[in-house]
């Protein structure tokens, strides 16, 4: 009997090992956004679910207060993360819950309109869910 016991602890610790490490602490990717210059354009998390942690906002609440980066008419900026995403969406901002979608390739034009501009990236891997956000100005 006090074999059985034995077995079937060791077989809960296995499995409470196995079902944990689906929960790990995979870090949250980073997003880098560069112009065709080269230039990098200041990101921010604006929300998540990775795993277990969950962070809620949304791009306009997360860049609504911060400086915008000055870019020129028409540039193009390049989204990369450090790990690719299994999809990715890139919307305009233009409150809190109006936005239109854009893209969902890694790469887009910002107008040739003047303006405050707030971007959302929303990108998704097996791991889970981020939106990115970007606040630039054209001039």
């Amino acid at each position: 009997m006090y074999r059985k016991g034995k077995l079937v602890l060791a077989l809960l610790i296995i499995v409470m090992i196995t079902g944990c490490s689906k929960f790990s602490s995979m870090p949250l990717p980073e997003m880098v956004a560069t112009l065709d210059t080269g230039e990098t354009i200041p990101v921010e998390i604006s929300t998540y679910r990775w795993g277990v942690k969950e962070l809620y906002g949304g791009p306009w609440e997360a860049m609504e207060e911060k400086d915008a980066e000055v870019i020129p008419a028409g540039a193009e900026i390049q989204i990369k993360f450090d790990y690719p995403p299994d999809s990715m969406l890139v919307r305009e901002q233009f409150s809190k819950y109006k936005f239109k979608d854009i893209t969902d390739l890694n790469q887009f034009n910002v107008p040739d309109s003047a303006g405050t501009y707030i971007y959302g990236v929303m990108a998704t891997w097996k791991k889970g869910t981020a939106i990115y956000a970007l606040k630039i100005q054209v001039q």
